[in-house]
């Protein structure tokens, strides 16, 4: 990263009164009277300030419009401080100490001028552009060297983002960390809160911010087989009452002991206060029993009924809290995920293995492309010199899609750009239509457009349908060559394939 001792702080503070916007163009200040053909010569260009009064917090002067500006901060470009009479050479030198003050860089020398000497005025001011303009230049140059080594270094971070998150849905390795228990306290006196609590349910504080949380696990206390309710639960955001998540399940499903319910990613951006809304829908009489934790000193953090937002125990729920890195899938086994919600899901090594290529046209060269990396599931998909390479994924775009989604990958860095494709359609003989962008999407297929790829600058691509697959139908992942000719060294990859399922 850059250092900010890499700027001067000559530049730092150049810069700050220029966002300040004091005075705009270049600036010349002065006393007397200048006759008509210096005025002239300054035309526009230059703002002519009289000085009126120097004081210790401000430089009082007058434009040429007889409107008087009080300056706090040296002008950003001073051409000139001329003093037009030696009467008023006293004013003009005070003036120019004043202005040293005030800024880090070299201020003109105080002149004194002939009222009609346009060529000595010419002269200086002429002298002061030119080295505005030079120092104009290299303090360009050196923003412009500045900003490209910071989008470098914003590149390279991002890349090892990238990077890592391939690497732990590769590896499978989930590093989540438990970061608050309340465990349950067996006590006979405590009602069934679902029992008691109005229609809303229960509402629950968690006493850890948002930053990186990924899953919450409840304590269940008695089980109810026999009941027809749903049991539902909501995570959202109390700054701003946003849904994080829900979970939805047959409360008859519910056993005891702790029921985890993950997220579908840790959250990630601003730290926010978390509120866990639990309620059973539908039938009564039959509830399951939510554990509680210890008595809770804190009325914020005690158990509320959700809809009067009163506390209804003195104690909070059981629960745990895990957190782990922000945006990485957490582990689903044993966890309920919400039912008639939204799940994201890896591809299963079993679709994956199926994966081979296929030709969709008549100009297809029989370059072989295709193979599937099984220890990194990861799809290699080669472009030939000319054309496309298709792999095909049958029954890879799940029912219940909405989306389906990878990481891209020009895996060598000799390599020239390659475009990348998702695609998904019922029938196969539309896949080439679509790639080619002229046929109209139909309901069931999805395309992700063409997706440039740097070598070693990995990428994102999606799909969208327009409505939840109703049933499988097969995914289809295609390269081909920016610049067709020359296919050296690129090596295409697909990394996590998923979809977002809806049911």
């Amino acid at each position: 990263m850059i250092s900010a001792a890499a700027i001067r702080n000559q530049d730092i503070h150049i810069l700050d009164q220029a966002k300040r916007g004091y005075v705009k163009q270049p600036v010349i200040l002065y006393s007397g009277q200048p006759n008509e053909s210096i005025r002239a010569l300054a035309g526009a260009a230059y703002a002519l300030l009289k000085i009126k009064r120097v004081a210790d917090d401000h430089l009082l002067t007058r434009d040429m419009d007889g409107q008087d500006q009080r300056l706090t901060e040296a002008p950003v470009q001073l051409a000139a401080i001329v003093a037009f009479d030696q009467s008023e050479r006293e004013l003009v030198d005070r003036a120019s100490e004043w202005l040293h003050k005030r800024r880090n860089g070299a201020v003109p020398a105080a002149l004194l001028i002939a009222p009609d000497d346009t060529m000595s005025f010419a002269s200086n001011v002429l002298g002061t552009a030119q080295q505005l303009a030079q120092r104009s230049a290299e303090l360009t140059t050196s923003l412009f060297r500045q900003l490209a080594e910071a989008r470098q270094a914003n590149e390279d971070l991002q890349n090892r983002f990238a990077a890592l998150e391939a690497f732990i849905d590769r590896a499978g390795l989930q590093p989540f960390d438990i970061a608050f228990i309340n465990p349950p306290v067996e006590d006979d006196t405590e009602p069934n809160v679902l029992a008691t609590a109005s229609n809303g349910g229960v509402s629950q504080i968690l006493p850890v911010a948002s930053t990186g949380v990924s899953a919450i696990a409840l304590h269940i206390a008695k089980a109810a087989p026999r009941s027809d309710g749903v049991f539902r639960a909501t995570l959202q955001s109390v700054e701003d009452g946003r849904i994080i998540e829900t979970w939805t399940v047959p409360a008859s499903e519910l056993h005891p002991g702790w029921m985890t319910l993950a997220l579908q990613k840790s959250i990630a951006g601003l730290r926010r206060t978390l509120r866990l809304v639990v309620a059973v829908e539908g039938q009564k009489t039959d509830l399951p029993t939510l554990s509680l934790g210890n008595a809770q000193p804190l009325p914020l953090f005690r158990l509320q009924d959700a809809d009067l937002r009163q506390s209804i125990s003195s104690s909070s729920l059981a629960l745990q809290v895990y957190v782990g890195l922000p945006g990485v899938v957490p582990p689903t086994p044993g966890t309920f995920a919400a039912r008639g919600g939204l799940r994201e899901t890896i591809l299963p090594q079993e679709l994956l293995t199926r994966t081979h290529q296929v030709a969709l046209d008549t100009e297809s060269s029989g370059f072989d492309g295709v193979s599937y990396l099984e220890g990194e599931r990861i799809i290699s998909c080669h472009p030939p010199a000319f054309g496309s390479t298709v792999a095909k994924i049958p029954g890879g775009c799940p029912a219940g899609a909405l989306r389906v989604s990878a990481n891209l990958l020009v895996a060598h860095d000799k390599a020239r750009d390659v475009e990348f494709a998702l695609v998904t359609s019922r029938d196969e003989n539309r896949v080439v239509d679509i790639l080619a962008g002229t046929n109209d999407l139909l309901a069931g297929d999805g395309f992700s457009g063409w997706i440039r790829v740097p070598a070693q600058q990995p990428r994102f691509a999606s799909l969208y349908l327009d409505a939840p697959a109703k049933a499988p139908s097969d995914l289809y992942l295609v390269t081909r060559m920016v610049e067709p000719g020359n296919h050296d060294f690129a090596w295409a990859r697909f990394l996590n394939v998923h979809a977002l399922t809806q049911g």
